[in-house]
């Protein structure tokens, strides 16, 4: 599960990192991104400003009419291989925030934006929440020297909106939460962008948690929990 995540480097700097050409969009930084945020996505011809919120190309009225709620830790859904259509265009309405890696190739939702649609979502740190007793505790995870990832995702040309994918988390995230996003390794990005590439067999194997060792965690404060906070404090590590 993926439900927010930073993105503090200028558009400038993302340029750079993901050797695209300049959007002709601006872009602000942001410390918490949440479900419905519109957030520069590099696709294979280029940045696009879509919204976070995947809505299969199927699904009726497209992205134009669709309230996304800001909570994320509430949108993710399953698909199984026998879902029909119309029960999953009526589920996923709401958008989708996260894929999840398992079973992406075969459910109705995402299989084909895995094989049209492959993109790369900027990031310089995500947010899990940690349950016990009741309580819902955030920490943010991020490069442990600090510099931009791309987490693997899926867009919708039509109605403009994205999705993270999601894996079983390292042994580092899990002690927090079961799921993560999938940070691919820098050398597989280009081929995960490339439109040309459609063989699950090379795909997949792309879908997995990263090594524990390239990232670190810690406590963050509850002003990440609602997305009207959105500054530097969000990032500032609290005791444990």
């Amino acid at each position: 599960m993926c439900g927010r995540y930073s993105q503090t480097r200028s558009l400038a700097e993302i340029v750079q990192r993901f050797s695209v050409k300049p959007p002709p969009f601006n872009s602000k930084l942001s410390y918490n991104i949440f479900p419905g945020a519109l957030r520069p996505v590099v696709c294979a011809d280029g940045l696009k400003l879509l919204k976070w919120g995947f809505l299969p190309g199927w699904v009726a009225g497209g992205g134009a009419h669709i309230s996304l709620p800001s909570g994320g830790n509430s949108m993710e859904r399953k698909f199984s291989t026998e879902t029909s259509v119309p029960e999953a265009d009526a589920q996923a309405r709401e958008g989708f925030i996260n894929a999840r890696a398992e079973g992406i190739a075969s459910r109705p939702a995402f299989r084909t934006a895995l094989y049209r649609n492959r993109c790369l979502v900027p990031a310089d740190g995500f947010y899990e929440w940690q349950h016990s007793a009741g309580a819902k505790t955030p920490y943010r995870f991020e490069m442990r020297d600090k510099s931009l990832f791309a987490m693997a995702g899926v867009y919708e040309e039509k109605n403009g909106t994205y999705a993270i994918i999601t894996a079983v988390a390292n042994a580092l995230v899990r002690s927090v939460h079961h799921r993560m996003p999938v940070i691919l390794e820098r050398r597989h990005e280009a081929l995960w962008l490339d439109p040309k590439m459609k063989d699950s067999e090379v795909l997949l194997p792309l879908l997995r948690c990263c090594d524990s060792a390239l990232i670190h965690g810690y406590r963050v404060s509850d002003l990440i929990n609602d997305p009207v906070n959105d500054s530097a404090a969000c990032l500032e590590p609290l005791p444990q």
